[in-house]
């Protein structure tokens, strides 16, 4: 009569009962230990404390995967929980002057924005781009003999050829060149004063200008 291995904790069985296989894991389980005890040698049976140890090795796991399943749930409502007190104080920053994160914007039907990043030592040049969804370059402005510190860019919402880009969403790349040669991407932030905020299903928005940034980007608060 054939024989099946005893389930131990490096066993295929054990990989099976991994947190994202929960319900496979738990059917292998008690599939292959009936399959076991129906297959065991009846010359050389299996004594009750190895199946007890393979019992409570499962019942460990089970035990683990609750309490990860529960910390996930509680992790989530604690985000939707800070996510819904910074929307409910997002009205308090009209009027202020904010910096905010400015990868990506939403740029509105007029308007311009202040686009700054900081330029690291050994900076030769700064070359700041606006980007379309596909990632096409729709506006590329270089400066070169830069200085180390903060540099500030002006972008009035148009292309290269100096068409006004439709209200949307667009990404915004500043690439310092090195004095080594090399390239580095920088940081790129928007600053301005919050001129109205818009609740969407995604949180809180705030207009700067001629764009819109998530209230999550939102760097640095200054009042007028």
């Amino acid at each position: 009569m054939p024989e099946v291995d005893a389930i131990t904790p490096h066993s295929p069985l054990t990989r099976a009962l991994q947190p994202q296989r929960t319900e496979m894991g738990r059917d292998a389980f008690l599939k292959l230990l009936t399959t076991q005890l129906r297959l065991q040698n009846p010359v050389r049976p299996y004594d009750g404390q190895e199946l007890a140890a393979q019992l409570a090795v499962f019942s460990q796991l089970e035990q683990l995967l609750s309490i990860r399943q529960l910390m996930e749930l509680e992790v989530g409502q604690l985000s939707a929980l800070m996510e819904g007190i910074g929307s409910a104080s997002a009205p308090a920053l009209l009027g202020s002057t904010v910096r905010a994160e400015a990868g990506k914007l939403l740029l509105d039907v007029q308007g311009s924005v202040r686009i700054g990043c900081e330029v690291p030592q050994g900076a030769t040049a700064v070359r700041m781009e606006v980007l379309a969804p596909d990632g096409r370059v729709l506006r590329s402005v270089e400066r070169r003999g830069v200085s180390a510190g903060e540099q500030w860019f002006e972008w009035d919402g148009t292309d290269a050829a100096g068409n006004r880009l439709p209200a949307g969403g667009y990404r915004i790349r500043i690439v310092a060149t090195m004095e080594t040669g090399g390239e580095r991407e920088l940081s790129a932030f928007v600053e301005d004063v919050v001129e109205a905020v818009r609740f969407t299903a995604d949180g809180a928005y705030l207009r700067l200008g001629g764009v819109e940034v998530p209230l999550s980007a939102v760097l640095e608060v200054r009042r007028r």
